[in-house]
Formats: structure tokens, sequence, C-alpha cells
């Protein structure tokens, strides 16, 4: 099968690298994995269109009636790349945006290929009819694939998506990459960028810590920062250390702290995975859009949102019971592997696009 991955930027120059094996498959979802399987794959870049005359005329006629998270950056992204779409038999969208826009050329006529969008958060506000009904005309062109069913209910509803369009896919991180090795471990450690991080909860919990604590996000934290506390400023495209500086990071661990704001979004995944694998017991709140069931109890402790104290009491349990600290590192790389592989996600996305298109 010829299958496209399109993507809002930086994963075609590092294509060939993934593949090799080189870096992390996992933020390319499912791709590699796709291609090593025997399909014909393509990684496609369409950052938005920003500073477009054409995408500020499609927001000032058509933004009220736009569908989610979709904004004429995205519609003229995608528009550029529609010439190398025409000869696939599927496009898999990677964001709610990439995917809404893709719709709008489908309806137009302008691709034949399968669209199936992987979609995150789509649910978390009230949007206006117009806005919805635009978003039920896109998504009823699409396979809509989900990270975890605490999102289907809604997506259904909210959008009046044909429940056979809507398929749920756990996230998954590349276990040959993220890996353990001996290391001392030294400090608490926290990593993310997405809106869902409250690390105002995190530096509260940490202000009185005896260990030392690490923070690599781009997004600003509380000032000032208690002087134990390192702020390493990174995001996925402009990174503060390398995927290999942030495998060490991980093995460096004394425990990675997950911390989320309540929403029925599942967040936090793709960090906590990527410590289990390397052998971290992980410290994540847990929402109502906790994507991980029972399978992690051994390795990984939740806790309520919103909460300072709670926060702390778990992280001190983690660094003070070092027996129970080496149980859960032990237990971290297995669940990873049992139920954590990118792998998996592939696999899920290939049978979804093995079945039949519902007309």
């Amino acid at each position: 099968m010829k299958i496209a991955f399109v993507y809002a930027g930086g994963r075609e120059s590092r294509w060939q690298d993934a593949l090799a094996g080189r870096l992390p498959s996992d933020f390319f979802y499912g791709a590699v994995e796709l291609a090593r399987a025997g399909h014909e794959v393509s990684c496609i870049d369409a950052p938005e269109a920003n500073g477009s005359w054409l995408a500020a005329g499609y927001n000032a006629l058509f933004d009220r009636n736009a569908p989610a998270r979709t904004r004429g950056e995205h519609v003229v992204a995608v528009a550029r790349a529609l010439s190398r779409l025409h000869d696939v038999d599927a496009i898999v969208a990677a964001s709610t945006s990439h995917a809404n826009a893709l719709a709008r050329w489908k309806r137009n006529g302008r691709l034949r290929a399968r669209l199936v969008g992987i979609h995150c958060g789509h649910v978390n506000f009230e949007i206006a009819v117009a806005r919805q009904r635009a978003t039920a005309r896109a998504m009823a062109c699409q396979d809509i694939v989900l990270f975890a069913d605490s999102e289907r209910a809604d997506t259904v509803r909210q959008f009046s998506a044909d429940p056979r369009r809507v398929h749920t896919a756990a996230f998954g991180v590349d276990v040959n990459f993220w890996t353990p090795a001996p290391a001392t471990r030294e400090f608490v450690l926290s990593v993310g960028n997405d809106g869902r991080r409250d690390y105002a909860t995190m530096v509260s919990a940490v202000a009185d810590l005896a260990a030392p604590v690490k923070i690599v996000t781009a997004r600003p934290l509380p000032q000032p920062l208690p002087p134990h506390v390192e702020h390493l400023r990174g995001s996925w495209h402009a990174p503060a250390v390398t995927d290999e500086g942030l495998r060490d990071l991980y093995r460096c661990a004394l425990v990675t702290v997950v911390p989320l704001e309540d929403a029925i979004q599942p967040s936090g995944q793709s960090v906590a995975l990527q410590a289990l694998a390397c052998g971290s017991p992980v410290v994540l709140t847990r929402t109502r859009g906790w994507w991980g069931g029972d399978d992690f109890a051994d390795c990984l402790e939740l806790v309520e949102p919103r909460s300072p104290e709670a926060l702390r009491t778990a992280i001190q349990h983690v660094l003070n019971d070092g027996k129970a600290r080496e149980r859960m590192s032990l237990a971290a790389r297995e669940a990873a592997l049992a139920h954590g592989r990118i792998d998996t996600f592939a696999a899920r996305l290939a049978d979804i696009l093995a079945t039949p298109s519902i007309s």
C-alpha cells in the first residue's frame, strides 16, 4: 500500500535517519514501522503557511465556519502538498489541524485517497454550532484515530461521527531507542511542552525537595525558581538536548514526573513511556484522559490533579524507598515492552487501513 504521512513539520528532513534507526521513531506516528513492514511510505511536511495572503483571506471568509483547530494557514499548507498526494492509496494526517484541512480538499474533489486523521484534544472545549457542524463535515470523510477511549464518546456525540469511523490506538514509543543502561541516578526529572503540563503544581511540589530537579520544557516556569531546580529550555523542533541526551537524562533520573492539568484529552504518554522504557519510575497526574488502565501499576504512581501535596508525597515515596524504587525501575522496562510500543500503534494503524473504507 502507498501511504503518505503528513506532518506539521520537522519530520521530512529526519526521515532517512529515522528509517535507519539513528533517532527514535515515536513522533513519526507509525510511519517508520509501516515502511519496515513493506508498505511504500512517504513523509511530507506541511508547515503552517504563516503570512500567506490566501490563508488570511480564508480566515476572513470562513474562520467562524471552519472545523475545530483548523485555520487558513493549515488549509494552504496542505494545498501546497496536494501534488504529492495524488497517487497514494491512503493519507495519514498526524494532527487534527492537518486532518481537517485535508478533509476540506477531499470534499472539494481534490483528493481521492483514503484519509485517516490522528486527533487529540479536539473535544476539550465547547465550540459554536457553526464550527461544530463544519467539524462534523470534515470528520465524515476521514477515519478518526484517538489515543485513548476517553475521547471517543464525546467525539461521536459532539460531531455526529459514525462510530465505525472512530478508532482507538494507544500511543507507543520506540523501545529499541529508549533503553536502560547502567547509570548513577541523581535527580528528579520532568519533560514536556504540551499545553496540559501543570508546571506550577510541579514547582510548588518540589520547592523543599532535597534532590536536584531538572525540567526540560520550552514553556515558561513560575519565577523565581528554587535554586535546586534547573530549567532546560527545549522543544521537539528546537531541543535543549539531543535525543541521546534526553535518553541519558531518563537513565539518570531517580524518578520522572509528568504533572498534568485535568482534561479528557490523553496527555503525557510519550514522556511517561520513554522514561519507563529507559527504566525510570514515573509519577503522573491521573486525569480524566488517563490512558494506561492497570497496565503500569507496578512502575507508575498516579496522583490527583492540582495538588502539590499529593505530588510531593508521591515523589518523596519513590525517593525515600530505595527498594521500592528499584522494583519500579525493573518493572518499568517490562511494562513499556508489553504495553507501550510504537510497533503496536503502527500495527493498529495498519489494521485500520486494511479495513474497507465506509462510504
